[in-house]
């Protein structure tokens, strides 16, 4: 026969379960706004009941119950779900990077606008078309001056901002380095104090909420794996590379190129601490290894930064780099192209029977200059002397230097026709420049070949009746015998350096060569803009900033959409429902009552067994 206390453990064992169940439902009402909480509810199962079948036991109809207890306090989580949103993250956090830069990137170019490289272009030219038309008018000519001055300083001033953007992209870099490393020495932390409540049995439930959420934010800044181990840590691999495995964490160091500008790579050193600036050249030493990455924040911010001098993989993108070559190659030709003109025309200075030879803008050795969107400016004797501008074809003095008119303004023509005549495929390409010495004597003779076509074509200067006066005549005389396979020829500002170049394909070159102390440059080629205008081109390019910004911001609305989809999918299974909570506490709350009052009416009957049976007839 079994004990009447066995009530009282029955209904004991059900208040405490059912204290249990209230706790776990005021803890779900306490975190119901907590960022990465996740809803836990106790799970009840009844306790062994009595008796078990045995020889010594008597027969009984059955088993009896002995009351419920908590098994566990289980946190709802759907990890596929996880896994769903932690890749979708990754994704949007990619976009939302380029789409943030390509934002910064459109304010600087600020096209279309009057203030714009375009309109300020625009006016450029137009002012020549006014001088060619006024050649006499001093007003107009320091339009010109101003409008390149103008010209310049826009050039400048995106260029910089473009610089400026880099920077700032570079250190955002730096930043995302330093919270990924302090992520995952949290999670790593995380792991050990997961581990030791799980060998003891136990369910570090808050703490995985915490781990989950580092999780979540480390999936934004790189493409992560993340593998659950039995023990309750868990590891997670970048690119391959394990960055946190259970305790110990891989450090993401930085190696700056000669511009300042950061490689991300793997620390080789355990020791490091995050976002350590590792010094030296990687290719010098294998333990450097540069993170390979398919998405994410860090990746977008590369993209948009381009990548280091020393980097070795490729990018998609490099958008803020590519702009600002694109800007050089359009300073480059305007500064070739109108100071190509300007040099064969006359000013009202002008008191001799030759061309000025003047830049409009200054020109520096072509092979020392890369940024040329930073180095573009008018010309010093411009700036001082706008009579200085070469407006005309003809002379402008008599014989015996007296200013005779004001030039026919034909130059200036030539120089605004340059906005729909900048289509040269090829300029200043590698071996096609000769150095030529221009003697004293009054002889000036020799030959070369081009090759046009697969077809080698000699070009022999015999030498003139009457001395040439300057280097442009000998330009003029080499001239007229390449106009038939459209070769047009040119001088370098450094002086006296034949350069040759073509709208044609068909050009491959110069070759052979007996002009006095004539050699051959090797100087690697750096084309100008290829069939295109510059207003056409810079137009391509502002065009092209704008495709790939409207499929940045479409992506990420996209993601935002989806996203949202899964976290209220997410939601469902994890997140905390003060309806449903405030059920399950009246629930618990009744049957928290119905226990105590059961364990009264087991009170009352030992109280009649103990203190009633065996009172008759006294």
């Amino acid at each position: 026969m079994r004990s009447m206390f066995l009530g009282l453990e029955i209904g004991r064992r059900a208040i405490m379960t059912q204290q249990t169940a209230l706790d776990v439902t005021g803890h779900n009402v306490a975190n119901a706004n907590t960022e990465g909480y996740s809803r836990q509810v106790a799970v009840m199962v009844t306790t062994p009941a009595y008796h078990s079948p045995a020889l010594t036991q008597n027969l009984s109809v059955g088993q009896i119950g002995t009351g419920v207890k908590v098994s566990e306090i289980r946190r709802l989580r759907d990890g596929f779900v996880d896994m769903q949103v932690r890749d979708e993250t990754n994704t949007t956090g990619y976009w939302q990077a380029l789409q943030t830069a390509l934002d910064k990137i459109e304010a600087v170019i600020n096209e279309p606008s009057d203030e714009g490289l375009r309109g300020v272009l625009d006016n450029f030219w137009q002012a020549w078309q006014d001088l060619s038309e006024s050649p006499e008018n001093e007003s107009v000519r320091q339009v010109v001056a101003q409008r390149g001055m103008a010209v310049a300083d826009t050039f400048h001033h995106i260029y910089n901002q473009l610089q400026e953007l880099r920077e700032d992209l570079n250190s955002q870099v730096k930043a995302k380095v330093d919270e990924l490393n302090s992520y995952a020495t949290q999670i790593a932390d995380l792991n050990l104090q997961i581990q030791a409540i799980t060998i003891a049995g136990k369910e570090p439930n808050d703490l995985k909420d915490r781990r989950d959420l580092l999780l979540d934010q480390l999936a934004k800044i790189v493409d992560a794996k993340i593998v659950y181990e039995l023990d309750g840590m868990v590891t997670v691999m970048v690119g391959g590379t394990p960055l946190v495995q259970g305790i110990t964490t891989m450090k993401v160091g930085l190696n700056a190129d000669t511009n300042g500008i950061y490689k991300v790579v793997w620390d080789p050193d355990p020791s490091g601490h995050p976002g350590t600036s590792i010094t030296g050249d990687p290719a010098d030493d294998p333990g450097y290894t540069e993170l390979h990455l398919k998405s994410g924040e860090l990746l977008g911010l590369l993209e948009a930064r381009g990548p280091a001098d020393h980097s070795t993989l490729g990018s998609e993108r490099n958008l803020v780099p590519d702009l600002m070559n694109r800007l050089n190659l359009m300073a480059k030709t305007v500064v070739m192209t109108t100071n190509a003109l300007h040099r064969a025309g006359y000013s009202l200075n002008n008191t001799t029977p030759y061309p000025d030879g003047l830049d409009f803008f200054k020109q520096a050795n072509e092979d020392s200059i890369t940024e040329w969107a930073k180095y573009i400016q008018v010309a010093d004797e411009i700036v001082s002397d706008p009579k200085n501008i070469a407006a005309a074809l003809n002379r402008t003095s008599d014989d015996t230097g007296n200013p005779v008119n004001f030039g026919d303004g034909a130059n200036a023509l030539k120089i605004a026709q340059l906005k729909h005549t900048l289509n040269r495929n090829e300029y200043w390409t590698a071996s096609d420049e000769i150095d030529v010495t221009f003697p004293d004597s009054t002889q000036f003779q020799g030959n070369f070949t081009v090759r046009y076509g697969g077809v080698d074509y000699e070009i022999t200067m015999s030498a003139p009746a009457e001395p040439y006066q300057d280097f442009q005549e000998v330009v003029n005389a080499i001239s007229g015998q390449l106009e038939a396979m459209g070769l047009n020829v040119g001088v370098r500002a450094e002086g006296k350096r034949l350069v040759f170049y073509s709208s044609s394909d068909q050009f491959q070159g110069v070759t052979g060569g007996t002009f006095p102390a004539s050699g051959f440059s090797n100087v690697a080629a750096r084309t100008m803009i290829q069939q295109v205008t510059v207003d056409d081109y810079w137009r391509s390019q502002v065009s092209s900033v704008g495709v790939i910004s409207q499929e940045a911001t479409r992506m990420v609305e996209n993601q935002e959409v989806l996203l949202d989809q899964l976290e209220a999918k997410r939601q469902a299974t994890s997140g905390v429902s003060l309806d449903e909570e405030m059920v399950n506490m009246i629930k618990f709350q009744h049957a928290y009552n119905a226990a105590a009052r059961y364990i009264t009416v087991i009170d009352e009957a030992v109280d009649v067994i103990v203190n009633r049976m065996g009172v008759v007839g006294r």
